[in-house]
């Protein structure tokens, strides 16, 4: 007799390493993706246009949370595997795709993300997946999950076509559908923390996440998010009120950590939070009236957000944003030198940054000045000057060597290295488990790999690291699990710049 209840599981592979490496703290795709499924089976109870008839328990694997998945035994009853990862978990995620197949020959593999859902050929070649989902994938996942595991491997393809923005193999082929729509960016208004695998008062998340934005105003060269979100696109108000308050509930129930101190609990905000009024004044002033929206509702949060250093030039919105509890500000610097802003298409004025910043400053946040090198026209004096200006005007920093991106022009022409720092060989997968930001993984003139790790070393050196601060917090997690008999958490990384 079938099943009535179908198991899917969601899976973050364990991360390479990289900036923000020691907090535990959440991605929110698998948890959209998961509340998103359950939205489906309750949005069809009503318009019963669903072929199937199952409901479907779900869980989110955090690799860098609980450890990692072993398949063979944590597979075991799933229906359905899903799979995510960022450019240097992708060597991990083709490897559980690969031994789920080997253990469990009939199961579903879907995978997604910046990465697969850019470069869908090399997943389903290198990881063996059913279907990849391009971009975004609440809309779609309910449907293709429903197709994959009603029919019947013959007729699969015929009704795979009629899904937008997937990919897949059919005779030997892969098949990539035309685009579909662009979703709401709150298309499921609350992410599935309830699935989460692991997630308790005596293992906590170290912080929460809140998700207002989808998406860029801006076109920087190096940077991924505007080919994966295609715009931007801001939440209803009202949705992130209900996101508030789903924070406020988790910390009330020991789900996120509080400070000893203060009994505030971390929130990152995320993306790209503030866009710079001279080029998006519409964006700016409608965000202005949800700071407002958010007093009394964000009470206990220590706030953390990326934005522009073009915010120090707003008065009204650093006021209003720290009245909200926002404390720590990452700021887009990149570098400090004209050229090299021009030549990634960072549209920003090394003098009106460095203005923005110390006002930031005089403002009371904490600044985390994000800075690139091996950008065009850096040299080593550059670089080290960089260093010392980014510690006057920011209390931390974090540091990344230009690192090519699927969907970026740096993808395509600049000539990638293989592990031993030579020219990669025609057709060999990229040795992704190196792009952490720690050195240079394309051919340049100037530095080797050894090099430029050497480069990155020196550098970072003479910075402040955020990394330092989160390793501390890190140690503190780790002490309360040891006191509390919990399992000691994993290093994981964040949000990622």
């Amino acid at each position: 007799m079938e099943k009535m209840i179908k198991s899917v599981l969601f899976v973050q592979p364990k991360s390479a390493g990289g900036n923000f490496e020691y907090v535990a703290i959440p991605r929110q795709g698998m948890m959209f993706l998961s509340a998103a499924l359950k939205q489906h089976v309750e949005r069809a109870k009503e318009t019963a246009e669903r072929l199937a008839t199952w409901a479907y328990e779900t869980r989110i694997w955090f690799e860098d949370k609980v450890g990692q998945l072993n398949p063979l035994k944590d597979l075991q009853g799933a229906d359905v595997l899903c799979i995510t990862g960022l450019i240097n978990e992708i060597p991990r995620a083709y490897e559980i795709a690969r031994q789920a197949r080997e253990h469990f020959p009939s199961i579903k593999i879907i995978g997604g993300g910046p990465h697969m859902g850019m470069l869908p050929g090399e997943a389903i070649e290198h990881g063996g997946f059913d279907v990849i989902v391009k971009h975004e994938g609440e809309d779609v996942i309910g449907h293709l999950i429903d197709a994959l595991l009603t029919f019947a491997k013959q007729d699969l393809p015929r009704e795979l076509r009629k899904f937008g923005g997937i990919a897949f193999k059919e005779e030997g082929v892969v098949v990539e559908t035309p685009k579909r729509r662009t979703i709401p960016s709150d298309y499921v208004e609350l992410p599935d923390y309830d699935a989460v695998v692991g997630l308790t008062p005596q293992s906590p998340w170290a912080a929460g996440v809140i998700e207002t934005v989808r998406g860029c105003t801006e076109n920087c060269s190096y940077c991924e998010v505007i080919q994966q979100f295609l715009g931007y696109r801001m939440v209803q108000r009202q949705t992130e009120w209900k996101r508030l308050e789903q924070l406020q509930r988790l910390a009330a129930d020991g789900l996120i950590m509080r400070s000893p101190n203060d009994g505030r609990f971390a929130v990152f905000v995320t993306d790209d939070l503030h866009p710079p009024p001279s080029r998006a004044i519409k964006f700016r002033n409608e965000r202005m009236e949800r700071i407002n929206g958010w007093k009394g509702r964000s009470d206990g949060m220590f706030m953390v957000c990326q934005t522009r250093a073009e915010l120090g030039s707003d008065p009204e919105m650093c006021e209003g944003l720290r009245d909200v509890g926002m404390d720590m500000l990452y700021v887009g610097v990149e570098s400090n030198d004209a050229e090299n802003l021009a030549a990634v298409k960072k549209r920003q004025e090394p003098n009106q940054v460095d203005h923005d910043l110390r006002a930031l400053q005089r403002w009371g946040f904490t600044n985390v000045a994000m800075t690139i090198i091996g950008l065009p026209f850096d040299t080593e004096p550059k670089i080290m000057a960089m260093a010392d200006w980014a510690k006057d005007v920011s209390k931390y920093q974090t540091a990344n060597l230009l690192t090519p991106l699927p969907a970026t022009v740096n993808w395509d022409t600049l000539t990638p290295l293989d592990e031993d720092g030579s020219r990669l060989p025609q057709g060999k997968l990229r040795p992704y488990a190196l792009y952490t930001g720690k050195q240079l993984v394309h051919h340049d003139e100037r530095w080797t790999m050894q090099e430029s790790a050497e480069l990155y070393k020196r550098y970072t050196d003479r910075l402040r690291p955020v990394d330092r601060l989160y390793e501390r917090i890190f140690q503190m997690i780790q002490r309360r699990a040891e006191r509390t008999g919990a399992a000691v958490p994993q290093k994981v990384l964040a949000p990622a710049y």
